[in-house]
């Protein structure tokens, strides 16, 4: 509640202390609300204080006092709480009867935090931060205190909003779906607003990008020996960075040289196709048997893991260290590890399904997007090209 003041004559003796003067210019002093502590006697006029903002700067607050009704404090009291409601009212683009009515269950920001307990419980923590990082625009953009009052309007007004904060169009997307998402699971969906398929924001998809071998080279000869195995477990493994700080040494079949990516209790995959089997380098797998052998570690343990025995959720930041101390220009980050891995099985020949099996897609699309930028002039993937013709090579001369 707005602290309650009266205006009164009077003087400051001290730090925060004031005394009452006949002769002194009129002040606002603050009147302690808690019973017992009340000033003996006190009567209004009272008054409360509203910032909000200045005439040439909105963005500056400015104070003005407004005056209470009732002589007494009790009153006073009841009319600072009816003021206090209005400007909340008005804060949220609601009448007070509107306010009053609101259905608490069905509150926006009740919703929000029901919907991100649920994929905190279910999701990968890089997910409940996507989510809880849309939603937190979401509400900052929204004035609906219900969610059933949101119409499309808000949701357009909503990308408005994104792109005044300088984000990618990429990201306004992203951070639409997201929002899209969770007004499904409180059944209001896009849809059945009236939003159309032209009011989506662009899907503008980025390139696919994936390290030279150069590059590849320069960061594993920067790195030490632990940051060398995980940047080859990235490379040759095509994971997720989540999918591999939870990756335990009993997800390796150490005969054949496959990874396989499963669930764990308190993580899941990001997706049913992501639950997958990878074929990985024979020489990478016999290096991490030997690590679980040399370091006396059982099937059940993590590969890489924090200080406290859990999954490494900052293998971003080695990636990013070693590539510092590489003094490797562009975009660096795990993922593009990833895109490394896809473009390198693609060049090497083999199929679009099987390397859709391998990263966990469902749709051929995004693999068909790096098998474009496979490069027919490489010597190698001539001779794939043309070796199935060879045999009519002299047929008929």
């Amino acid at each position: 509640m707005n602290a309650i003041y009266t205006r009164m004559k009077a003087i400051k003796i001290g730090r925060g202390k004031w005394q009452a003067d006949p002769n002194g210019t009129w002040r606002y002093v603050a009147v302690n609300l808690g019973r017992g502590r009340r000033p003996d006697n006190l009567q209004g006029p009272f008054y409360t204080r509203i910032l909000g903002p200045g005439k040439k700067d909105p963005l500056k607050k400015v104070q003005s006092w407004q005056l209470l009704d009732g002589d007494t404090l009790d009153a006073a009291i009841k009319s600072a709480g009816t003021i206090e409601s209005a400007l909340d009212a008005k804060a949220k683009g609601l009448t007070v009867e509107e306010a009053d009515n609101v259905d608490g269950t069905n509150r926006l920001s009740t919703k929000i935090a029901e919907f991100c307990a649920e994929i905190e419980a279910i999701k990968a923590k890089r997910t409940l931060q996507a989510y809880s990082n849309s939603l937190a625009y979401f509400a900052e953009s929204c004035k609906r205190v219900n969610v059933q009052d949101i119409t499309r309007k808000d949701l357009l007004s909503f990308q408005t909003y994104l792109r005044g904060q300088e984000m990618s169009e990429r990201s306004v997307y992203n951070n639409f779906l997201n929002t899209a998402v969770f007004l499904k699971w409180c059944g209001v969906s896009p849809k059945s607003l009236g939003v159309k398929k032209g009011d989506w924001p662009e899907k503008s998809e980025r390139e696919p990008e994936a390290y030279t071998e150069e590059e590849i080279s320069t960061m594993l000869n920067a790195a030490n020996p632990e940051e060398r195995l995980l940047l080859n477990c990235f490379l040759c493994s095509g994971l997720r960075a989540g999918e591999l700080a939870n990756l335990t040494y009993g997800d390796i079949d150490f005969k054949h040289s496959i990874w396989t990516v499963q669930p764990k209790d308190g993580w899941n995959t990001k997706t049913r196709e992501s639950q997958r089997d990878v074929p990985v380098a024979g020489w990478l797998t016999k290096k991490l048997h030997a690590r679980m052998k040399t370091n006396g570690r059982k099937e059940s343990d993590l590969i890489f893991f924090n200080g406290n025995g859990g999954p490494n959720l900052h293998m971003l930041r080695i990636v990013k260290r070693v590539a510092k101390r590489a003094k490797l220009a562009g975009r660096v980050d795990d993922h593009k590890f990833r895109s490394t891995a896809i473009t390198v099985w693609l060049r090497s020949g083999n199929t679009v399904p099987d390397v859709m099996k391998w990263v966990g897609h469902a749709k051929p699309e995004t693999i068909l997007r790096y098998a474009a930028k496979v490069n027919l002039r490489d010597a190698e993937t001539r001779k794939r090209a043309e070796s199935g013709f060879a045999q009519f090579a002299n047929v008929g001369d």
